[in-house]
């Protein structure tokens, strides 16, 4: 097979046929130890199933290694599942942990096309259509056709095309992010499969690996819910509410503890405002030009990424030195400008890179320039999400700048609704909040596109002034008055805006 550089951070391994990826299989299938077989034990998982599809291990590795930089070490401690074509040849590999690293889940090439099990479309008529690779693994064990994509990546257009023609049931996790993802996916096969229907597990039952694991007689159970899936759809093809009574109270019960799944802004008054922070849907912050918005949006971004939570800023007003240099200055409380000319002491940049160095380990900036498209932009965040297995905040800085291209491949400029409509695709197909940012002529003024605003799900208009509590200070009162809000309630939050240390503050102790 010879030597396959692999590199990290790019998340693409180079020079792999398929006839290298199946030995890399067998290699992986040698190195099965106990602990691992009796990890796949505990999901369920017999040494048949093991060995049918060929499932393997990479050891732990302790020490020094003289292999770093090769692939050896990229799946350390997870279970290797091969990803194959219709014709079983291997075309990718992903690896589940077994322990708690992250990413939980780790692709060799980052493939999103395949579904795991793929021949099996190519067999059944039915499909049942899971979300992780254990599910599949549990069916196929009780003789059910079942794939999954892998778990970063979101079911498309393309993915549904693969299902035409079958009868597909959609078996997704049981909580409030599988029942929105399954209702979602049944409208892409809607037109597609010959049937799709929505598969309801038992109240505490996570998945469906969970069910064959803890179920007492699991497959006359998950048989059963096959069936009252085909006969509720063809008694009553759209549900009443209450077939929905369960997640309503879920929901209720989560807000009226606080616990709101949402993502904290780093602002907890405007999390209030927005019922627990940001969920999924396009926000639009609206204010005068050079009024302070694209420093809110990067101390928004920094506070995100600083939870822990993955981001993607993309600017296409300014460069990546450029905020990386405001996001210094906030730290050591200093104008940006001072940062920008390079009057800092260097000892003083470098405490302050490392103490946002646990920050940057989850920010990624992307720059725009006249010529990149949000196409291009869109593809560059999916390499993003197959390489850290999970979905990013994503921030987008002007609304107004965004270049697309259309169906001939000619660039289009200054269609902030085209642009909105796409932003507001992204934030559906990633299940995530996106965050973007417009520029208005006149202090005030909400007034935008009607085009945009129908796009848009959550608008903020954002006002400056000069605070009069703080005379000859370079302070500024900061209005953020929501002023259309899906996600939550109409109001105004009060912020403080020091621009000689480049920090928002809230406006109360």
């Amino acid at each position: 097979m010879g030597e396959h550089h692999f590199d990290e951070h790019q998340g693409v391994a180079k020079r792999f046929s398929w006839e290298d990826l199946d030995e890399l299989v067998g290699h992986y299938e040698k190195q099965m130890t106990p602990e691992a077989l009796e990890y796949l034990l505990s999901r369920g998982i017999d040494a048949d199933t093991v060995e049918q599809f060929r499932l393997g291990f990479e050891r732990p590795q302790i020490g020094f290694h003289a292999g770093k930089g090769m692939l050896g070490g990229f799946f350390q401690n997870c279970i290797i599942f091969p990803i194959v074509d219709e014709h079983g040849k291997v075309m990718d590999l992903v690896g589940r942990t077994i322990d708690n690293r992250q990413p939980k889940y780790r692709s060799l090439l980052g493939r999103t096309d395949l579904f795991f099990n793929q021949p099996v479309i190519g067999i059944a008529q039915d499909i049942i259509l899971v979300r992780n690779v254990f599910d599949v693994l549990s069916l196929a064990q009780a003789k059910l056709p079942a794939v999954a994509l892998p778990e970063f990546s979101p079911f498309r257009e393309q993915h549904a095309q693969a299902l035409a023609g079958k009868r597909v049931f959609i078996s997704y996790p049981n909580d409030d992010a599988g029942r929105r993802e399954s209702v979602r996916v049944a409208s892409l096969l809607e037109n597609v499969a010959t049937e799709a229907y929505i598969v309801h597990l038992p109240e505490g039952l996570r998945d469906v690996n969970d069910l064959f694991v803890r179920a007492q007689d699991p497959l006359d159970l998950y048989m059963n819910l096959l069936n009252e899936a085909v006969s509720e759809n063809l008694k009553m093809p759209v549900f009443p509410d209450a077939r929905s009574v369960t997640v309503f109270t879920e929901e209720y019960a989560k807000r009226q503890k606080g616990l709101v799944g949402g993502i904290s802004s780093g602002f907890p008054d405007l999390d209030n405002k927005l019922v627990g922070g940001l969920t999924t849907g396009l926000y639009l912050l609206m204010g005068s030009v050079s009024s302070g918005k694209s420093m809110f949006l990067r101390q928004m971004a920094d506070q995100i990424a600083g939870q822990g939570v993955p981001v993607v800023y993309v600017s296409w007003e300014m460069t990546a030195y450029k905020l990386w240099c405001r996001s210094m200055a906030r730290m050591l409380q200093v104008p940006p400008r001072d940062v920008l000319a390079g009057r800092i002491e260097p000892e003083k940049i470098n405490a302050a890179a490392q103490q946002y160095a646990e920050t940057a380990k989850h920010m990624w900036t992307i720059e725009g320039t006249l010529d990149v498209t949000l196409q291009e932009v869109g593809a560059t965040i999916s390499r993003i999400i197959q390489s850290i297995g999970k979905i990013p905040v994503i921030f987008v800085d002007d609304l107004f700048r965004i270049a697309l291209r259309d169906g001939s491949g000619s660039l289009i400029h200054g269609n902030p609704a085209l642009a909105a409509y796409h932003l507001h695709q992204w934030s559906r197909q990633w299940d995530t909040p996106v965050i973007t940012a417009a520029s208005v002529q006149q202090p005030g003024s909400v007034e935008m596109l009607p085009l945009v605003e129908a796009a848009v799900d959550t608008i903020i208009r954002y006002e400056a002034v000069p605070c009069q509590a703080y005379p000859g200070e370079q302070m500024d009162e900061i209005t953020l008055s929501l002023v259309k809000n899906r996600n939550g309630t109409l109001g105004a939050v009060q912020l403080l805006f020091d621009k000689e240390k480049a920090q928002f503050l809230s406006s109360h102790p």
